[in-house]
C-alpha cells in the first residue's frame, strides 16, 4: 500500500537500529565520525517516514467524485503491503516460530479489516464517503502497523 519509499523506511530503521559496526576502529575519533553517518541514516528515515504520513495525508482529500481514484491507490496501497508482508515474514523465520505465528496472527486480522474497508469504499454513497474513508485509512494504517517490528498481538 505503500510506495517503495515506505518499504526501503523498515529496511533502513532495520539497519539503523542494528547498531553501528566500528570494524578496526581503535580511536574515539574512527567511532565519531561512524555516529555522524548513524545520524545522517537516522535523519534519511526520518525525512522518509513524514513522505509516508503525507502520502496518507493527502489521500484524506479524496472527495467521493474521486472515489474510482481512491479505491484504486487503496489496492496499489494493499498490493505493496502485501508484498511488504512476504518480506518481513521471510525474515521473521529467522527469528523463531513465535514470531512467524505473531505475525501471521497480525496481518490475518488487519488485511481482513482492510478488505472489509474496501468493500465498504467501494459501495460508499456521497453521504457515507467521509466516513468509509476514513474507516478504510484507519485499516490501512492497521495494516502496516501490523508488519513493523513494534507491533505486538494482543
Amino acid at each position: 500500500m505503500f510506495s517503495k519509499t515506505a518499504l526501503m523506511v523498515g529496511t533502513i530503521m532495520s539497519v539503523a537500529v542494528a547498531g553501528p559496526v566500528y570494524a578496526g576502529s581503535n580511536a574515539a575519533t574512527d567511532q565519531a565520525d561512524t555516529m555522524a553517518t548513524d545520524d545522517a541514516m537516522k535523519s534519511d528515515v526520518n525525512k522518509m517516514g513524514d513522505e509516508v504520513a503525507n502520502e496518507y495525508e493527502d489521500a484524506k482529500d479524496f472527495t467521493y467524485e474521486e472515489k474510482d481514484e481512491f479505491l484504486a491507490w487503496v489496492e496499489e496501497k494493499s498490493d505493496q503491503l502485501g508484498d511488504q508482508y512476504d518480506e518481513v515474514s521471510a525474515s521473521v523465520k529467522q527469528d523463531s516460530e513465535e514470531a512467524v505465528d505473531e505475525l501471521a496472527e497480525a496481518w490475518d486480522g488487519a488485511s481482513a479489516e482492510l478488505g472489509e474497508a474496501f468493500e465498504d469504499a467501494k459501495e460508499a454513497s456521497a453521504e457515507s464517503w467521509e466516513e468509509v474513508k476514513k474507516n478504510t485509512m484507519t485499516a490501512l494504517e492497521d495494516a502496516q502497523n501490523a508488519l513493523s517490528d513494534d507491533q505486538t498481538v494482543e
